[in-house]
């Protein structure tokens, strides 16, 4: 009895120590600091986010129309409900800013854990080579925006640490859980995983589903785990597939190079995972130590990496999985010498006693590169402090020895992810410049709400980031034309298009495109064609070019930045030419936006043959032969115009004419009295109302309200199965 407390009280301080010291280095301190988190994309998720827990949850959405970015867009369509759902409930209990930062810690936290898990024999005891592991996982920082790691996480990526942490644990619950109904719990994690983010969950679904097949299992528990899976994500998944068509290929270019899958920080592993493999080759036969799931990330890592079709994934995604199988590969190595290690009976004190210097020795190396930071200390002392004590106390221990040293090793070799996240968890307030932003929103706060278009430059970082007036809607009653989420809008490209003639340095983001580099009046014409009410100029020589425009009107200036006015209107009468295209089938429409090069026409090389001739003529998307005329007049009045997420609504003088509404084409968008909207050129809206007043709505369409259904009907099968299981199990 005292050998079982024993081994339990050294599992939980095990358990305690690992946690502790993590959360530590992850800036608990700032976490809990009431402020708004930033850096890299992270700081302009804050908007959607925000926008879930305002607009979407109290009406019980996951997913709706939002104004704030691309003149429009489907928000949590194509992107992942799961971590705003998570930040809505801390947000019950912290400042949003708390909870936004909290619920980033927690998907790193998780995919430590998650990688802890995979490790374990016993199901129950945890793993201290396994969570070693992880802390090598994501503290890797030789690429920062695939996912996975901190770093990416840091930049954004969240989601997909969420989603990779979900799918090892069902994986862990499907091939090592002693839980009666692990597959019904895997399924759960499944589906978070989905929930998350659709990456991992392609790699993950091909290993999960050869397990899910050839593990025995009762089958009424199978179908119980594939209902539960349905229950939960079928109402979200089935709405982004069936709308894909609606998506924007970024057409990513992808790596040819075997260095970019191999990255600097795992080469040295690789070769000591041949190493010791070679060398311990018998006892990696004998012991079963490798399973199926690691060898299968490295070898479909590989071959996806050379082999996917392009555009269907961009291969630097693969990175994060491909390290992940090398990983897994060398410390399930290590571990086996660890064990050999153990049954050494001469000359173990000593090396226990080495390993404890090379603990200190790499203790020290990480003191004296944060030394110098006095707020960086406040919590790396507590970690040194732990690792020591930690150390000291289990001296005697070989396996606890070896571990604490690889830790040290691998807080020795950060190099600047202390320094992203005190970047980032400061927060905007924190940023010497943020003044130069406050003023700014001050003053926009007085004009009247409109679009912004803004001209984005990589100097904006020192604010927070280069993506800063992306928060424009976060803080102020207006919209930007630019955010996050490019996939999500059809506008997106015509955004960017046009932003680059009105930029010292455009990012120009999206592969592919003819952009319009220092073309400042085209970029110009683009701002009326898009609906902008305003412009901010950054650079003297963009403000010096607003200025000589007869276009735009200066409103006011505020170091560094300059408001223009944009006479442009958000519905006008389509009086060009117009040319009809028929619209795609379903099918056609996915596999369009899934492969790059197919033959299949669709509505989006339409619209871009035609974006700088759009005083000429429209296109115009119809189906079953529909003819359209254009207006026979140009003149327009529109009076009492709203335009909300929900419902755009507006007097015409003119009903039974063809209206332009500058907001993104979505099908949710239904008109009540009158024809449309059609999908026009180059990503809006156009309808033919019947009389003077026009309502526009944002519905569920057909496809989410039986998907919906589904969702339920699935629930209760789960429920009813689940109560028989329950039944039979008390019978037997």
């Amino acid at each position: 009895m005292k050998s079982i407390s024993k081994n339990i009280n050294s599992d939980i301080s095990q358990k305690l120590f690992y946690l502790i010291v993590l959360i530590l280095f992850l800036r608990i301190d700032l976490v809990f600091l009431n402020n708004t988190p930033t850096g890299g994309d992270m700081g302009a998720h804050i908007v959607a986010i925000d926008t879930f827990i305002k607009d979407f949850m109290p009406n019980f959405q996951i997913s709706g129309w939002s104004n704030d970015w691309f003149a429009g867009y489907p928000l949590y369509y194509f992107y992942f409900p799961l971590p705003a759902i998570i930040t809505f409930f801390l947000d019950v209990i912290f400042p949003f800013g708390v909870a936004f930062k909290l619920m980033v810690v927690i998907s790193t936290i998780l995919v430590v854990y998650s990688l802890e898990k995979l490790f374990r024999k016993d199901s129950n005891k945890l793993s201290s080579i396994g969570a070693t592991a992880g802390l090598f996982y994501v503290f890797t920082e030789s690429f920062t925006i695939y996912g996975g790691n901190l770093a990416s996480t840091l930049a954004g990526q969240f989601s997909f640490a969420y989603s990779l942490a979900f799918g090892n644990l069902a994986i862990f619950y499907l091939i090592k859980s002693n839980n009666k109904f692990r597959f019904s719990i895997s399924s759960i994690f499944l589906s978070l995983c989905l929930l998350s983010h659709l990456i991992p969950f392609i790699i993950y679904i091909p290993i999960y589903g050869f397990y899910w097949l050839f593990k025995k299992e009762n089958i009424n528990q199978k179908i119980l785990s594939i209902t539960i899976f349905l229950a939960l994500v079928s109402r979200w998944s089935i709405s982004l597939f069936m709308n894909l068509e609606f998506t924007t290929n970024m057409s990513y270019t992808p790596f040819t190079q075997l260095e970019d899958l191999i990255k600097e920080d795992i080469l040295p592993g690789i070769f000591i995972c041949l190493a010791l493999m070679i060398a311990k080759a018998k006892d990696l036969i004998k012991y079963k130590s490798l399973n199926l799931f690691e060898l299968y990330l490295v070898i479909s890592s590989i071959l996806l990496y050379f082999f996917v079709p392009e555009g269907a994934l961009w291969n630097g995604r693969l990175v994060p999985f491909f390290n992940l199988g090398i990983i897994f590969i060398m410390f399930k190595v290590i571990e086996i010498f660890v064990e050999d290690l153990n049954l050494y009976q001469q000359g173990i004190h000593i090396l226990t006693i080495l390993f404890l210097i090379g603990t200190i020795y790499c203790l020290y190396i990480f003191y004296d590169r944060w030394s110098s930071n006095e707020s960086y200390l406040n919590l790396y002392i507590p970690i040194i402090f732990l690792i020591s004590i930690f150390a000291i106390l289990n001296l005697k221990n070989v396996e606890i020895q070896i571990n604490l040293l690889l830790v040290s090793i691998i807080f020795s070799t950060v190099s600047f992810l202390p320094h992203w996240l005190n970047w980032n968890f400061t927060g905007y307030e924190g940023k010497n410049d943020w003044t130069q932003i406050e003023n700014l929103y001050s003053k926009l706060a007085d004009l009247e709400p409109g679009r912004i278009m803004w001209e984005p430059n990589s100097d904006m970082n020192k604010y927070g980031t280069p993506m800063t007036l992306m928060t424009i809607p976060y803080f102020t009653e207006h919209t930007s034309m630019e955010g996050l989420y490019f996939d999500s809008s059809i506008t997106t490209p015509f955004h960017f298009i046009s932003v680059s003639g009105l930029a010292k340095r455009p990012s120009n983001p999206v592969g592919g495109l003819s952009y319009i580099n220092n073309q400042f009046d085209q970029g110009v014409e683009h701002l009326n064609h898009l609906g902008v009410d305003y412009f901010i100029s950054y650079t003297e020589e963009i403000e010096s070019k607003a200025m000589d425009s007869e276009k735009l009107i200066l409103l006011f200036s505020s170091e560094p930045f300059s408001v223009f006015k944009v006479n442009s209107s958000k519905v006008e009468l389509i009086y060009q030419d117009i040319k009809i295209f028929s619209k795609a089938s379903t099918q056609d429409g996915i596999l369009s936006s899934i492969l790059r090069d197919t033959d299949i026409n669709n509505f989006f090389d339409k619209a871009y043959e035609s974006f700088n001739e759009l005083d000429k003529k429209r296109v115009i998307e119809v189906s079953n032969g529909m003819n359209i005329v254009s207006s026979k007049k140009n003149d327009l009045q529109i009076t009492d115009l709203n335009i909300t997420n929900n419902k755009i609504s507006f007097f015409t003088d003119s009903p039974g004419e063809l209206h332009l509404i500058k907001v993104s084409y979505f099908p949710n968008w239904k008109i009540t009295n009158g024809k449309g909207p059609f999908r026009t050129s180059p990503s809006f809206m156009s309808v033919i109302p019947d009389n003077k007043y026009v309502e526009i709505t944002f519905e569920k369409t057909i496809v989410e309200k039986n998907s919906f259904y589904f969702s339920i009907f699935s629930l209760l099968l789960s429920l009813i199965i689940f109560i028989r299981l329950k039944q039979n199990a008390k019978k037997t």
